[in-house]
């Protein structure tokens, strides 16, 4: 009832502003003027998890990403950090987030905001967590001391097992000691404070939670959601499964909520990664039979808001391209974990000894993961993209439904574009480079036809 009437009288009190730049059309994106737009992006960034809790030390940290065939961020907010006590708010922080927004708009990058956390608290399952402030456990319970080191590499099956950790959870869903209302004033200031950024796509409202997907999450989703909309139409709303069902075998039973512009955002981890350093198409190809049968339901863009290969993983290159090849297929958007600009061999990615950064301490790509073109903006529907790794072909069909017809090619650095042919054979001589990282081509409006076919060519940069 508390939260009710907080949210009537902040929907009459705070303006809307102006709509974001993409909104969600049954499974696909889409810009204002119904263009389709896939969302290939990267997790930023690997240490905001714990003290000074800053990944990104300034713009610069931005710009490689175009270059690595990204368009978005999904970009990673620390609750402790901004609310380290009940109620004393560290608005530097939260001005160096919406800096981060802004930083990533300078570099043509669409922002997810994500409110991130794993295994509820520094101060759960032995000091291995991270996300919610040590005020946010019940008072019963004994904080434990931060460690998130050498100890905490297995720290999801710690907290799976740990009966401490899933009280703090049924508490806080059940508001009974008003950490749920927090939440929810966290997200109305953050909400403010990024409002009216033009590169703001949407917010994932938590990520990998534990709890009762039939009642527990619609419900907290339902209230987040409300209070987000109303602050920026349009928003979008990335809605994470239960965290068992990342590793592909359990399927999610959550259900959409009554609200507009909702994406199922789930992860994938083949649980072999960590284990025993493989991994099984099968699993990829259950997962994907999950998400397709829960897209039934949903009628929902699929988001795969992380996955990913720790850079021990024989062959990860492999892994991580059979992932690509799968959202080609499905035309599923995503986000790679993790890039954290201040990954160094001695601290990895900064918590609890994880190791997936893209990149190395000299800023360079590590041998897991291998950029790709893709196709960025479309004049209507996606109807198949493949991309040939040995041809170097990306093949493109779409129907068109907005005119003139503009077609955007996301190009990574370690490829050129050297042309492009329509499905008779002819050269299609109107595409030119907008920039080094990204291709237009432009159709004549008259020649307008159901179905279009092109096939974007490219080769190998030389000193790539």
């Amino acid at each position: 009832m508390r939260y009710i009437l907080f949210l009537v009288l902040f929907m009459i009190t705070i303006p809307p502003v102006k709509a974001g730049p993409l909104h969600v059309d049954g499974s696909r994106f889409r810009t204002e003027d119904g263009r389709q737009i896939l969302l290939r992006g990267v997790n930023v960034g690997g240490d905001t998890k714990v003290p000074p809790f800053r990944s990104i030390r300034g713009e610069k940290d931005f710009e490689p990403l175009r270059a690595w065939g990204f368009n978005s961020v999904r970009l990673m907010f620390n609750w402790e950090a901004f609310e380290a006590e009940p109620g004393v708010y560290d608005w530097d922080y939260l001005r160096y987030y919406r800096d981060m927004v802004d930083w990533a708009a300078q570099h043509d990058l669409y922002v997810i905001v994500d409110i991130h956390q794993d295994a509820f608290s520094r101060f759960a399952v032995s000091g291995c967590g991270e996300g919610f402030p040590r005020w946010a456990l019940p008072p019963f319970q004994k904080p434990a001391t931060p460690d998130n080191g050498e100890n905490c590499k297995a720290w999801s099956v710690k907290a799976f097992f740990d009966i401490g950790m899933h009280i703090a959870w049924h508490h806080f869903y059940k508001n009974t000691y008003g950490v749920r209302d927090r939440y929810l004033l966290m997200l109305q200031h953050l909400g403010q404070a990024v409002a009216d950024a033009p590169n703001l796509v949407g917010f994932d409202l938590m990520n990998e939670p534990w709890g009762l997907e039939k009642s527990e999450l619609p419900a907290l989703y339902y209230d987040a959601g409300s209070l987000l909309q109303s602050i920026r139409p349009n928003l979008i709303l990335f809605l994470s499964a239960q965290i068992l069902t990342s590793t592909g075998l359990v399927a999610s039973q959550l259900d959409p909520i009554p609200l507009p512009h909702i994406v199922h955002a789930t992860h994938f981890y083949d649980p072999g990664l960590q284990t025993v350093k493989s991994w099984s198409p099968w699993t990829l190809k259950t997962a994907n039979r999950h998400w397709k049968n829960l897209l039934e339901r949903w009628q929902s863009p699929l988001y795969l808001g992380e996955f990913g290969a720790p850079a021990t993983l024989p062959n990860a290159v492999k892994y991580v391209d059979a992932i690509y090849d799968l959202m080609d297929q499905e035309l599923y958007s995503g986000a790679y974990w993790v890039y954290t600009p201040g990954w160094t061999d001695a601290n990895k990615d900064g918590w609890n000894r994880e190791d997936f950064s893209i990149n190395d301490d000299k800023g360079q790509l590590r041998g897991m993961y291998r950029a790709r073109p893709y196709v960025e903006e479309t004049p209507g529907d996606i109807m198949q993209m493949e991309w040939n790794e040995k041809s170097k072909r990306l093949a493109l069909v779409y129907e068109a439904t907005v005119f003139p017809e503009e077609v955007k090619i996301a190009i990574p650095s370690r490829l050129e574009w050297i042309g492009v042919e329509a499905l008779e054979g002819k050269r299609a001589q109107n595409c030119q480079l907008l920039n080094a990282h990204q291709l237009r081509c432009v159709h004549d409006p008259k020649a307008r036809q159901a179905l279009r076919s092109l096939v974007f060519l490219f080769r190998e940069r030389e000193g790539q």
